[in-house]
C-alpha cells in the first residue's frame, strides 16, 4: 500500500456518498500531497475499480463518478444540480425472466433514478409559477 493509493482512498472514505469525479479527488489529494499526479490518481482509481473495491459510475452526466460503497444500491440523480444520493433497492425484485434474456449472462444491474432533489424542485416550482 503506497502513501499515494493510502491518500486516495481516504479521500474516497471521507467523500462516501457524495460519489466524486476523478479531478474532485485529484484536488482533494493534492491539498495532502502536493506532488501527486493525475496519471497517479486515475491510474489507482483504474486499480480499485479492476480489484472491485471501488465502483466506477457512468451516470449520463459528463464526467465518470466514483463510489466507494459496493454493495448493492441504487443512485438518485438531479437534473437539476447534479447531487447524486445513494438509496437501497430490492435487487431479488429486479430480475429477468429467462425468456426476456436473450441468452444474456446477466452479471450486473444498475439502477438510476432521475428527478428533482427539494432544493430543485421548488426552484422548477417557483420558476414555471412566475413565468
Amino acid at each position: 500500500m503506497t502513501p499515494q493509493r493510502r491518500a486516495i482512498i481516504q479521500v474516497l472514505l471521507e467523500s462516501a456518498g457524495s460519489h466524486p469525479t476523478a479531478e474532485q479527488i485529484f484536488t482533494r489529494v493534492r491539498d495532502v500531497m502536493p506532488d501527486i499526479s493525475h496519471a497517479t490518481v486515475y491510474n489507482t482509481l483504474h486499480e480499485l475499480v479492476e480489484m472491485g473495491t471501488l465502483l466506477e459510475l457512468n451516470l449520463g452526466m459528463r464526467e465518470q463518478r466514483y463510489d466507494i460503497n459496493t454493495t448493492d444500491h441504487a443512485h438518485l440523480i438531479c437534473l437539476g444540480c447534479g447531487r447524486v444520493e445513494d438509496v437501497p433497492y430490492d435487487s431479488e425484485a429486479l430480475t429477468l425472466s429467462p425468456e426476456h434474456t436473450h441468452g444474456f449472462q446477466v452479471v450486473d444491474c444498475r439502477v438510476i433514478f432521475r428527478g428533482y432533489c427539494p432544493a430543485c424542485a421548488s426552484q422548477e416550482r417557483h420558476l414555471r409559477s412566475s413565468g
